[in-house]
């Protein structure tokens, strides 16, 4: 007390000028302490696509409804990867150029290429598969073997074969392992390649001696497939792989090297998914790549040296530029585009490949890496939700702490709850607490959408995510809705897995007239008995 009261004495004897001066100050500082906690409040930590970089500009325009929210930076600030500079192997068979000619192996060891890909072709015996990986090693080459993915049904025998052929030949040196090839480009839906990969990956990891397994491995680059493959794949992904391919064959020149452009915008954008679903990025592998993918001999494109050199040059300088882990060039032999021609003779591509090679690994001349900033906006006419899911915009995400209008009904939901013990967008979801007594009971959870301002239509993807914690339980769950007759449309059950994320969509029916009043999910326990598990709601929206 003695020291308060002397300073409000040394107060009094300033001279009212200054008094009233330090009042005026002591308001502003308040002030704008208030405003700084308020914006604070205002931030997210889930960037969508806004960012310039390497002269490409990817733009999400805010609309005037929209609160501008947490800026990212993404820094690539590491050298050039030597692995850029990587190639197929194109083993059609067993007499395949680079494991037949001595010549056309001391070439590749003179263009430098260091990451080789490996196919897994129906047909081919371990024996060749052996004799390929072997020249990968004498080649001193970083090794990549394509397996045999979900779409093949004799997968598991095959790849756990193919893994132990590479323990003989690589032992505890390290092997990438990528999962299928192009199995998008087949119809097989993102859903049934993550299921068979958290099915498959776990078994085929205990036997590797030192692998490292990759995906989605899409024909082109896919942002709903990656994300929805990221948001869902246990285990996590060493890296992630995409092919890129620039035009049809039949395409103008200018259209192939010009179209070098939409690499950066793919590799941005994945850079920026990642940072906003798992909070960090994975390397990227562009494990095929060229100008285009159905090319042919003397097309006018390979036998031009003037725009293999161009175009070869442009696509290794923007790979680099964006500070990707690694890619392959398709393919080094036996192919419309190789790096050394059935005569042992090194292409204009591989001449290319060499050149930068020199150019950026050697004397160390690299260009500048691309720097990404990106922007997270609010959808035009706000849901209550924040950021986007494979679907479309997240209506609920349950950020804001409460259960968003959510309600429990019927028998076996014993609890309800915001949490941030497990969540996919952001750092909240909802917690159900179920607690069945027998197959019988159908406990559900719903939420009024007539009085919303973007409620589902007729027609559009609900989508929602849910995570079963127990493994010791068996749960079904299956969207629905409420028309506005009160008459229930329901989707197919799904088979909750247990320690991931499960994706439920419900295309709405065509016939749907105007706004359902409720969307929810219902549960069910198939084995019956005394089932009690908490399971979490996530990210749920519709476009």
């Amino acid at each position: 007390m003695h020291q308060k009261s002397s300073l409000v004495d040394r107060v009094k004897q300033l001279p009212a000028a200054v008094r009233l001066l330090s009042l005026v100050l002591l308001v502003l500082v308040i002030g704008l302490s208030i405003w700084g906690v308020t914006a604070l409040r205002h931030l997210t930590l889930s960037p969508p696509l806004s960012n310039t970089t390497h002269g490409v500009t990817v733009n999400v325009s805010p609309q005037p409804s929209q609160t501008t929210l947490k800026a990212i930076q993404i820094q690539v600030n590491q050298p050039v990867s030597s692995y850029i500079f990587g190639t197929n192997m194109g083993l059609f068979d067993a007499n395949d150029q680079l494991l037949t000619s001595l010549t056309t192996r001391q070439m590749m060891q003179s263009i430098h290429t260091t990451m080789i890909r490996m196919p897994a072709r129906d047909g081919l015996n371990i024996a060749t598969e052996m004799q390929a990986a072997q020249t990968i090693k004498n080649l001193g080459a970083l090794p990549l073997l394509v397996l045999h993915g979900s779409n093949d049904p004799n997968q598991l025998p095959l790849d756990l074969a193919l893994i132990q052929a590479m323990n003989q030949v690589f032992g505890k040196s390290t092997v990438y392992y990528e999962y299928g090839n192009e199995e998008d480009l087949h119809g097989v839906s993102v859903e049934s390649y993550t299921a068979s990969w958290n099915t498959v990956i776990p078994q085929l990891a205990k036997v590797a001696l030192n692998g490292r397994f990759i995906g989605p491995v899409n024909y082109q680059y896919d942002h709903n497939y990656l994300t929805t493959f990221l948001r869902t794949a246990n285990p996590r992904p060493d890296a992630i792989s995409w092919h890129e391919y620039t035009c049809d064959d039949a395409a103008a020149n200018t259209t192939c090297l010009t179209h070098i452009a939409n690499w950066t915008n793919h590799i941005t954008d994945a850079r920026i998914s990642m940072q906003q679903l798992l909070g960090t990025t994975l390397p990227i592998m562009i494990t095929e790549w060229n100008y285009a993918p159905n090319a042919v001999p003397n097309d006018g494109k390979n036998n031009d040296s003037a725009f293999m050199t161009s175009w070869t040059t442009t696509a290794l300088q923007t790979l680099a530029a964006n500070r990707i882990f690694a890619s392959m060039q398709y393919s080094c032999t036996n192919t419309a585009i190789p790096l050394i021609n059935s005569g042992n003779q090194v292409t204009a591509q591989g001449s290319a490949l060499a050149a930068q090679y020199q150019q950026m690994i050697v004397n160390g001349q690299q260009p500048s890496p691309v720097t990404i900033t990106a922007t997270q906006t609010t959808q035009a006419t706000p849901l209550p939700g924040k950021g986007n899911s494979a679907q479309g915009p997240i209506a609920f995400s349950f950020e804001d702490g409460t259960n968003d209008g959510w309600g429990a009904n019927g028998q076996g939901i014993t609890n309800l709850q915001n949490t941030t013990s497990v969540a996919l967008d952001g750092q909240h979801s909802l917690q159900i607490t179920l607690s069945n007594s027998s197959s019988g009971d159908f406990p559900y959870v719903t939420v009024d959408t007539s009085s919303l301002p973007n409620a589902p239509q007729a027609g559009q993807t609900v989508s929602a995510y849910l995570y079963l914690a127990s493994n010791s339980v068996s749960i079904n769950a299956r969207l629905f809705v409420v028309n506005n007759a009160y008459q229930w449309l329901l989707h197919d059950n799904v088979t909750l897995v247990p320690g991931s994320w499960t994706h439920l969509t419900y295309t709405l029916p065509t016939t749907l007239s105007g706004n359902p009043r409720q969307l929810g999910i219902q549960f069910n326990s198939p084995t019956g008995g005394n089932i009690s598990s908490n399971v979490y709601l996530d990210a749920v929206g519709w476009s």
